[in-house]
Order: structure tokens, then sequence, then C-alpha cells
């Protein structure tokens, strides 16, 4: 019997991750953290790296076709990946956190010749909860994948808000020092050069000796800072991360309004030193205007499969 399946891409900042989906679920996934490490960053010339991804991803996804030709009929792929989806195009635009500015996925489609359709990765993952996990109920909710920078998705009355130029609703790129730090996008102070899970990463790091050249997985620097905790550094690195995702959170919250906020991406591998602290100290201090109770602050339920998810939604 064959059953007919979709299959979900998530080209995150620092991670691809490759999902046979039904119904949106996950029946057979590959994950490589070390991916934009292996096929970006050595390259000098933007051009070569895109050229080794593309081929990479190609690669791939005719070995999992291959794979599960006799049981599978792969009936589309969904690509998500940061920036600007240009659907009839099949390009995305503005990778900021990948340092190129265009991703051209025509090159896939002549080879394999299945429809493809492109999404920015958080509006992906959002999706994604707001379907099938931690945003189901809420319809007024919001989406921040934090990770390499801060993506964001908003939904109002049910709907995933759109703009009819570029992606929109960049919630890590408002401002919230204008004499901050100097961020990918050009500006200063991005909501993201704060709260992002890579500038923790690497100031914690830092706080802690080790050089930001050699990659720590998550749980490993975890168990570090939860070993120096007493660390003066590391106290006064956690003190600045919550105060500024009140920050964040606050400014959302007067924005919008939203029943739910989601805080996803890498961020759930830190919640245990972050997010009991971040929701006792937001209600404590009440820091949005309606004074009222403070929308849910929830984790993911799909994690890292979020992404690949709603890629086929």
């Amino acid at each position: 019997m064959i059953f007919k399946m979709k299959l979900g891409i998530d080209l995150g900042g620092s991670h691809i991750g490759i999902g046979l989906i039904k119904n949106g679920k996950v029946m057979s996934k590959w994950e490589d953290r070390d991916f934009w490490n292996d096929y970006f960053r050595i390259y000098e010339e933007p051009s070569k790296a895109i050229e080794e991804a593309e081929n990479s991803i190609l690669e791939f996804i005719i070995k999992k076709i291959r794979q599960y030709n006799a049981k599978y009929d792969i009936e589309e792929i969904g690509f998500a990946s940061p920036g600007d989806p240009i659907q009839e195009k099949l390009i995305m635009k503005n990778l900021v956190n990948l340092g190129i500015n265009e991703l051209n996925l025509n090159r896939v489609y002549e080879k394999i010749k299945i429809p493809i359709k492109i999404k920015n990765d958080s509006k992906a993952a959002a999706e994604a909860e707001y379907t099938y996990g931690a945003l189901q109920g809420y319809n007024d909710s919001v989406f921040l994948c934090l990770g390499t920078g801060i993506g964001s998705a908003v939904f109002l009355n049910g709907k995933l808000l759109k703009a009819n130029k570029h992606i929109g609703f960049e919630l890590g790129h408002m401002v919230i020092d204008k004499n901050g730090i100097e961020c990918n996008c050009g500006k200063r102070g991005c909501f993201e050069t704060y709260c992002s899970i890579k500038r923790f990463k690497e100031s914690a790091q830092k706080a802690l000796n080790i050089d930001n050249r050699f990659y720590v997985a998550a749980p490993d620097l975890k168990k570090k800072i939860k070993e120096n905790m007493n660390n003066m550094d590391i106290q006064k690195l956690i003190d600045e991360f919550i105060e500024n995702m009140i920050i964040g959170l606050s400014n959302i919250i007067d924005i919008f309004e939203p029943e739910a906020i989601c805080l996803g991406g890498s961020f759930v591998f830190f919640k245990d030193i972050f997010y009991d602290r971040l929701i006792s100290e937001l209600n404590a201090r009440k820091y949005y205007f309606n004074k009222g109770e403070a929308p849910k602050i929830v984790l993911p339920k799909l994690n890292n499969d979020a992404g690949m998810i709603g890629a086929t939604i």
C-alpha cells in the first residue's frame, strides 16, 4: 500500500532538519546541527556556500525519496528557512542571520519535479504550534523562536497575520535600546541582539572562559552554567537576559494583547534556568499597559519538529 507523504525541510540558523510528514506528524527524520558549519562558514565566497548547501540538500532529498519509494509517495516538499519567501519564484530573500541575500530553490524543483512550497522558518514553526501544539485553542497568540536570532509570528482572531510587503512582524528587530549593540540587520539595540540564544551562549562561554571558536552543545553549556551559578558574570548575564526579555514581552503584550506567547527555538534547552523566574518577574512587575491577567507564557510542544511540520501545512 502506498501512503502519500510530505517532506518538510527546516533550514535553521544552526541546523537542518528533514522529516517525512503525514497528517502533521513526523514519521521519520534526519537532523544535523553542524550543517551550516560544514556548508556555509568554511567558505569565504557566499555564492560557493549557497551552491554547496543546495547540492547537499538536493542529494539528501533524492536519497530519502529513493529510500522510501517502495512505501511512500511524496506528494509535496515544504521548505522553511529564515528570510522572505517569494513563492512564485521559489526564492528566499534576506537570509540575514545566514549571511546571504538569496537562496534559489528552482534548481531543487528542476531536479526532483515535485511541488515545492516555501515559508519563513519562524512562521512555519508558529503554524505548527498553532495547529498541533502549544498554541492550540488561543485565537490571539504570538510565537517567538529564540535561536540564532528571534523569529516571530502573530495570530489574531485565529489567523496568521501577513504583510503584503516582505514577511513582516519581525518582532526580533524591534529596538529595545537605541544606543545598543549593532544587529546583523544594521540597526542598533534590536531585541534579538540581547535575547537570542546564540547571543546568550556566546556571552555564557565568554563568562566561563570557553573559547567561542569551539562549539558547545546546549545541554553541555547548561550544565556548565548550573555548576557556576555563583559566578558573578553568570549571575549578571542571566539577570540581563531576563530584564531584556521582560522589556520585549511587555512591548509585544501592549501591541497585540495576546492570550498566549510561546517561547520556542533553542530557548527550550535553557528553560530551567530562565522560565520560572521570567514568568514570576513578568507577573510581579506588570510592565504592560492593561494590568489585568498577563498572557500565558507557554513552551512549545513540537520543539525542533515544528519547522518541518509547519513547512508542510
